[in-house]
């Protein structure tokens, strides 16, 4: 099973904190997602379960920009949980009791998180560098290990 976590793309400057979540990718969040997408699916099979994003406008733009590379049997699907400073139990529950490859579309502190609990045993461990547009692959193997298996980040391509 592959976990695809990424971290949304580049988007408008820092806004007051009511209007935060309506924030939009820039143009070259757009330009990222398209570069990584096309590079990350070209060796890659590029079907999934579903693809989560977190409940803002940048990780919609960000999902519904991967979409255009990775099939979903689910389609993309907003979702609670995946803000910054959201609890991620629920996450882990869902992730490793899928045997269908995933994508995560969310923030910094809670894909950090994710990703230390599956492959550390610990959320403050941060074993992932996280880059705006960027997408980590993580596998499990058949004895649910987690290990990082690839990455690539915009300015890689």
């Amino acid at each position: 099973m592959n976990l695809y976590l990424i971290l949304h793309a580049e988007a408008e400057p820092q806004t007051p904190p009511e209007q935060d979540a309506a924030r939009l990718l820039v143009e070259q969040g757009h330009n990222d997602i398209q570069r990584v997408g096309a590079f990350a699916t070209a060796a890659k099979p590029n079907q999934v379960g579903a693809i989560y994003h977190a409940q803002t406008t940048r990780a919609l733009e960000t999902a519904e920009g991967f979409a255009k590379f990775y099939r979903s049997s689910e389609g993309v699907i907003e979702a609670d949980g995946l803000l910054a400073d959201d609890h991620i139990g629920h996450w882990l529950t869902l992730i490793n009791e899928s045997s269908e490859d995933l994508m995560i579309v969310g923030h910094m502190l809670n894909l950090k998180r994710i990703a230390g609990e599956l492959i550390a045993g610990d959320a403050s461990a941060h074993p992932v560098r996280f880059k705006r547009g960027g997408v980590a692959c993580l596998e499990r193997s058949d004895d649910g290990v987690w290990g990082v298996a690839w990455m690539i980040n915009p300015d890689m391509v």
